[in-house]
């Protein structure tokens, strides 16, 4: 037999994690190694047993499942995300974020068995009938882009934009936040591509002007 997909889940509530378990590991070449009721406690599980996939909850009770996945992902970048929840309303965000599939919790257990399997494959599972949804969301948010509404930032974005507008430092910013400054830097870029700036005080300028700040 080939070797496992090793797996760890994500959830705040006990029962959802004991019946995941239970589903997952009925089958041969799946393995759960580890379970957490928080996110502070999955980047510990992350770094300590190197999981193949997460299955990740939206709704977490200390960080945002959406910051999580970055979050997760710069502790183990070839990490595969996958979203399990009750909420359609995370998609586009959670996919922007870079969750690598998208699955809702009332599918059955032969979809989430696929769509592990699948992630794991490098690719993009979804719920069924959430593909147009995802397409209107996206399009959604490149229209409110052009329209010079709010463009979508994740939450970690938001964050370090006000610490920019309060002229915090790359290294403040990464102190306050608890990351890397090569972790800010990146995000820094990144509003600046949403923003359509090319430097701080442009970034804070177009940030005013949207009522972003």
């Amino acid at each position: 037999m080939s070797q496992r997909i090793r797996i760890l889940l994500v959830d705040d509530h006990e029962v959802v994690r004991q019946g995941l378990r239970r589903m997952l590991d009925m089958e041969e070449d799946l393995e759960v190694v580890g379970e957490a009721a928080d996110v502070v406690e999955a980047l510990a599980q992350v770094q300590a047993l190197s999981p193949d996939v997460v299955l990740l909850d939206v709704k977490m009770p200390d960080v945002d499942g959406i910051e999580a996945i970055q979050m997760l992902k710069e502790r183990q970048p070839e990490l595969r995300i996958l979203m399990l929840t009750l909420y359609e309303e995370h998609l586009a965000q959670a996919i922007e974020a870079g969750a690598d599939g998208y699955l809702l919790k009332d599918s059955k257990r032969e979809e989430l068995v696929g769509a592990v399997r699948a992630v794991n494959q490098g690719q993009s599972p979804m719920s069924p009938g959430l593909g147009p949804k995802l397409f209107t969301e996206f399009a959604s948010l490149a229209k409110e882009s052009a329209e010079g509404r709010a463009p979508f930032l994740t939450e970690r974005q938001m964050s370090v934009l006000v610490s920019i507008a309060a002229g915090a430092t790359t290294k403040e910013i990464a102190g306050k936040l608890f990351l890397s400054d090569a972790s800010v830097k990146r995000e820094i870029s990144a509003i600046f591509a949403r923003l359509g700036a090319r430097n701080r005080s442009e970034a804070i300028s177009e940030a005013y002007k949207r009522n972003l700040i």
